[in-house]
């Protein structure tokens, strides 16, 4: 299987966990919006909850970009890995501000007035909606560091490998350009 290929079914596979989460979030909005409807101490566990969630977003964002300025060897290789951390950077701070947006929306509920029923009712369904977007994207927060420490890892075990590995990857990799290379 080829590498776009992958990338086509990585992008497939992002999309429809997407459309699943936002039918499922809409769902819930609706459905189960009596629910938090004068009910502060659900509404203040789900502020609770996201509070806690951004703290630990923000120590993810502080990781991401480290792996890779230990990875990379050189100026060119900097370059061509900083797409992939702004990609990663800008997934993590849209999931922040949904956090936040998420608890303005719950401050939005305690803001309106009783004289406007129908907007409150709009708000609590906008606020458990988002809620439950938020709280489904934030199921790939552990995998996302995860893989920030596994690439931590192997950033310091290239660092400290024996001169006599590299020498030898560098001959292996040198003898395989060689071979490939037009006669």
């Amino acid at each position: 299987m080829g590498s776009g290929q992958k990338g086509s079914q990585t992008d497939w596979w992002r999309l429809g966990k997407l459309a699943i989460a936002i039918a499922v979030s809409g769902t819930v909005g609706y459905v189960f919006q009596p629910m938090v409807a004068d009910n502060t101490d659900a509404v203040n566990t789900v502020v609770t909850i996201f509070s806690i969630l951004a703290g630990f977003l923000i120590a993810v964002i502080t990781l991401i970009a480290e792996p890779t300025l230990k990875q990379a060897k050189n100026w060119q290789e900097l370059q061509l890995m900083k797409q992939t951390v702004q990609r990663k950077l800008f997934r993590q701070k849209l999931l922040f501000f949904l956090y936040l947006i998420t608890l303005g929306s719950a401050l939005g509920t305690f803001l309106v007035p009783d004289t406007q029923a129908e907007l409150r009712c709009w708000l609590e369904t906008v606020f458990l909606g988002l809620a439950t977007f938020v709280f489904l994207a934030s199921f790939d927060l552990p995998g996302s560091l995860m893989k920030i420490q596994m690439e931590r890892y192997e950033a310091e075990m290239d660092a400290t490998k024996p001169q006599v590995l590299r020498d030898a990857a560098k001959a292996a990799a040198d003898a395989a350009k060689k071979s490939n290379a037009p006669k």
